[in-house]
Parts: structure tokens; C-alpha cells; sequence
């Protein structure tokens, strides 16, 4: 009998960005990965879909078209325990410390800092997951030496230095 991958969300507007968390994701051994780019898109699937039970949500901060925090806030006032204890991991370009406390405030698990590499993010869902009774897969390819995702507003030149 197989054991099913855990569910993951990915919330991040930038398209290639994206694809970079969910290739990430895949050396690191999940293939349970749904996607979205809009706020409202997230939440459409993890309170509206009633056939997806997502496991974790990896959260981008500046989405277009939406507060921000909006989607941890409505996970946070679910109905579903499932949904109000979903652990959340934040990624976002932002340092400054106001924007890391609003987050933590709204319940987040991870605030992780872009650029971020393959190794960190890997671990810190396998952490998360684990610490919500969930064991992560086995990563498919070696993480160490896997490029950062690139930090926002940052020329693709500038990215190879991180």
C-alpha cells in the first residue's frame, strides 16, 4: 500500500516563482502540489472545495487583489479544525519586522525570507508537516545545491549572487 504525499498549496503570484516553490517541492519528494496566484483562488480550494483537504499552505504575502494576511485570517476563522490548525508558512521579500508581526499574529508556522533555497524549504515543510502528526517523503534529488528563489524586484542578474 502507498502512502499518499501530503497536500500542499502553493500561493504566489509570480509565475516563475511558482514553478521554482513547486519544482523545489518535487526534489524534495512531495507530488501532492496545488497551485494557485490570486488570494481568491486560494481560498476558493482550501475552503470551498470540499474534496481537497490541503495539508499545508505556503503563502506568498503580496498577492495582487488582496490584504494582506487575508487568506491566513479566513483559514484561522474556519469552522473545519482541519482548516483552523492548517499549518502556514509565509514567503515574502519583506524584513522589515511590522509585516513579520502581523503574520504571527494571524498564526503563521514559517516566515521565511526570499531568496530561499531548495534545503530550506524542504525542511522547514517536512518540520511543519511532522509537527502536525504528518511524515514528509523522501527528497527525490540531493537539495543543497539547488539555486535560491530569487528575492522580488531584483534584475535576473543580480539573483545569481544570492
Amino acid at each position: 500500500m502507498s502512502v499518499r504525499s501530503p497536500c500542499i498549496l502553493v500561493v504566489e503570484d509570480d509565475r516563475l516563482t511558482r514553478q521554482v516553490i513547486v519544482q523545489f517541492l518535487k526534489r524534495g519528494g512531495y507530488t501532492n502540489i496545488l497551485e494557485a496566484s490570486l488570494a481568491e483562488q486560494a481560498i476558493g480550494i482550501l475552503l470551498k472545495d470540499r474534496q481537497t483537504q490541503v495539508n499545508l499552505a505556503i503563502v506568498d504575502l503580496m498577492l495582487p487583489s488582496a490584504s494582506e494576511l487575508s487568506i491566513i485570517r479566513k483559514l484561522r476563522n474556519a469552522k473545519a479544525a482541519w482548516r483552523k490548525n492548517m499549518p502556514v508558512a509565509v514567503m515574502t521579500g519583506r524584513t522589515d519586522t511590522d509585516t513579520y508581526k502581523m503574520a504571527a499574529r494571524r498564526g503563521i508556522q514559517a516566515y521565511l525570507l526570499k531568496p530561499v533555497s531548495a534545503a530550506l524549504l524542504v525542511e522547514t515543510v517536512g518540520k511543519l508537516l511532522a509537527a502536525h502528526g504528518i511524515a514528509p517523503p523522501k527528497p527525490m534529488a540531493p537539495l543543497e545545491n539547488t539555486a535560491p528563489i530569487p528575492a522580488p524586484d531584483l534584475p535576473p542578474s543580480l539573483d545569481a549572487d544570492f
